[in-house]
């Protein structure tokens, strides 16, 4: 996936526009399928659970939930009308995002991300070298690859 710089919009809204194989878009809707992969009990007010008031964490548990609804919303949009973001144009595939679908996208990616390498149990890099491959950490490890692909072509975007 590329990003195509656009010096000419013409919509009232800004639009970004990449360059996307058939097959890039086949694995980037497969992997979109896995969201959601992290808990909402995963994200943590505090590194210390005792110094965190348990309303506050209950709040900010909900307060992914509701995040976490919301993308659902937008993922079920994409896969029931994948026209509104990926367009045939002459002889090539394009994804066409807004900027707030830009970091929507962004943020979906980034769930399933960590939650693979939270299913490797968190390794730091020097562990993760050394993990014993097995089916199911071997396609954990795969996603992750996938979606930092994904987001350093959409971040490209950006900078």
């Amino acid at each position: 996936m590329k990003f195509l710089p656009n010096s000419k919009q013409t919509a009232a809204e800004p639009l970004l526009v990449f360059q996307i194989s058939p097959r890039e878009e086949a694995l980037l809707l497969a992997t979109l399928r896995l969201f959601p992969m992290l808990e909402n009990a995963y994200h943590r007010v505090s590194k210390d659970p005792k110094t965190a008031a348990p309303a506050v964490q209950r709040l900010l548990e909900d307060s992914m939930s509701q995040l976490r609804a919301a993308h659902s919303r937008k993922l079920d949009e994409l896969f029931r009308a994948p026209q509104r973001y990926f367009k045939d144009a002459p002889g090539e595939r394009r994804l066409v995002l807004t900027a707030p679908q830009l970091e929507w996208l962004l943020q979906v990616l980034n769930d399933i991300r960590v939650g693979s390498w939270v299913r490797l149990g968190c390794p730091e890099l020097e562990q993760a070298r050394s993990v014993e491959l097995t089916r199911l950490n071997a396609r954990a490890l795969h996603v992750m690859a996938i979606c930092g692909e994904f987001q350093m072509a959409l971040l490209d975007a950006v900078k």
